[in-house]
């Protein structure tokens, strides 16, 4: 079993260990997110079709953003399927970055992983939502009591997205080595948990959190002091504004491709220890 520090010191060494396979990684998410940037150009364009006099343009316009959510919803599910080989390779005692290849079966991974993460959501979710409908509706009738099922269904919720935030990076590992199903594995993902897990989890979080805020907050800024008149629902967006924003996605993609690496890796390695650990406790 690792030290803790060492599950931190050791994914960072392991996202930085290939900066071929890192680029890539981080081109194809900042090419994701440069389409999300134009993306939102586009709707904003569109959502002032009346000024648009010619209908073909205006058809132009919904066919490239047709186009353009296609292509990013694509490479999202290659890199989030990378982001399952990651996980995989890492549980099987692999040091270095995995290969670049074989994208149909990254896609399909992708794909996987996204349906996954969606189902465990609605399942952990779907009780305190459901409440708080019926606090809505209570609230019609009686004031105290849709009060009283509105505070019991935000506790509830809060209670459960916590469950879901520690569940979640676990049940991801567990399905990249036992396929889809290992994310419905809720007796085996909840006995892995401890202290030492929670705390890795927070640590992680708050690292990613922190390098992602310094790599934004120079564009935040560069676009505050740029166009600090310009209102958000402006239809026309400055030539400036836009390539501070392109920019920003730009780094925000490959920044966030490397530090995706880093906590996969580091919730990889305490799946992966604590697995061995029960293998030889039963052993022994």
């Amino acid at each position: 079993m690792r030290k803790f520090e060492d599950y931190i010191i050791e994914s960072f060494k392991y996202a930085f260990s290939d900066i071929k396979k890192g680029i890539v990684g981080g081109l194809l998410l900042s090419i994701s997110e440069v389409f999300s940037i134009l993306f939102s150009v586009f709707m904003i364009a569109t959502d002032v079709s009346s000024n648009i006099p010619n209908f073909e343009i205006l058809t132009s316009l919904l066919t490239v953003m047709a186009v353009g959510f296609l292509i990013s919803l694509i490479i999202g599910f290659i890199i989030d399927g990378y982001y399952v080989r990651v996980m995989k390779t890492t549980v099987e005692g692999f040091n270095n970055l995995p290969e670049w290849n074989n994208f149909a079966d990254l896609f399909v991974k992708g794909i996987l992983y996204v349906i996954g993460s969606l189902i465990l959501a609605v399942v952990f979710l779907i009780v305190p939502i459901i409440l708080l409908f019926v606090s809505i509706l209570l609230a019609t009738q009686s004031n105290s009591i849709g009060l009283a099922f509105l505070i019991i269904s935000f506790v509830i919720f809060g209670i459960l997205l916590i469950a879901l935030i520690f569940y979640l990076p676990l049940a991801e590992v567990n399905f990249s080595v036992k396929g889809f199903l290992g994310f419905f594995e809720f007796k085996k993902i909840f006995k892995l948990m401890s202290v030492k897990y929670v705390l890795l989890v927070i640590v992680v979080t708050i690292i990613v959190l922190i390098i992602g805020l310094i790599a934004s907050a120079p564009f935040m800024l560069m676009e505050i002091l740029t166009n600090p008149n310009v209102p958000h629902h402006n239809a026309v967006i400055p030539p400036t504004l836009l390539a501070i924003q392109l920019i920003s996605a730009i780094v925000s993609g490959f920044i966030g491709f490397f530090m995706s690496l880093f906590s996969k890796r580091a919730i990889a390695l305490y799946y992966k220890d604590n697995i061995e650990e029960e293998k030889e406790e039963l052993e022994n």
